[in-house]
């Protein structure tokens, strides 16, 4: 289980990447488009994406408070709020932001073991409710998570007329 989440943290932090390296150049009036998603601009996604891991690592933290990838990150104490920020703002700092962070789910995944993998996890979900499942299931909802909203980024830079291609799994890992 170990090595299939090493390869999807790898394919995370590539495919991040190569959704990063498009988004930068299109300018603030195409980050900011609208378009029919739950989350409206391009912008909003990658805040989303961002907040939504920012949130993980402050869960894993609170169970692994001795892991040495996680005592180094600075996204565990990192203030939900400053994502508000309009894009001309924090558009490039969200970039970077991201890039780290990325490495950091890496360096955690790459750390764990089997037993860890297979304990059970408790954290509080975004509604405030109690869950527990164990760990390889929590990450694997995670990532899922951010594949998700890539497909939207996906879709909004389509109709934004940029062309994109950065799903493919095999190459990325």
């Amino acid at each position: 289980m170990k090595t299939i989440l090493q390869a999807l943290a790898a394919y995370k932090m590539d495919v991040d990447e190569s959704v990063l390296g498009l988004v930068e150049k299109l300018g603030e009036d195409k980050m900011l488009a609208q378009s029919g998603a739950y989350f409206p601009t391009v912008y909003d996604q990658l805040k989303h994406i961002f907040g939504s891991d920012v949130n993980w690592i402050k869960r894993m933290k609170s169970s692994f408070p001795r892991s040495p990838a996680l005592s180094t990150c600075r996204f565990a104490d990192f203030d939900i709020q400053t994502l508000k920020a309009p894009f001309a703002e924090a558009g490039a700092r969200l970039f970077a932001d991201m890039r780290e962070l990325d490495r950091s789910v890496f360096a955690f995944v790459s750390e764990l073991d089997d037993a860890s993998l297979a304990a059970a996890v408790s954290y509080k979900n975004y509604k405030g409710e109690s869950e527990s499942h164990e760990l390889w299931k929590v990450i694997l909802r995670w990532f899922n998570h951010g594949s998700h909203h890539r497909g939207s980024i996906s879709a909004q830079l389509d109709a934004l007329g940029v062309e994109n291609d950065y799903s493919a799994l095999l190459p990325r890992i």
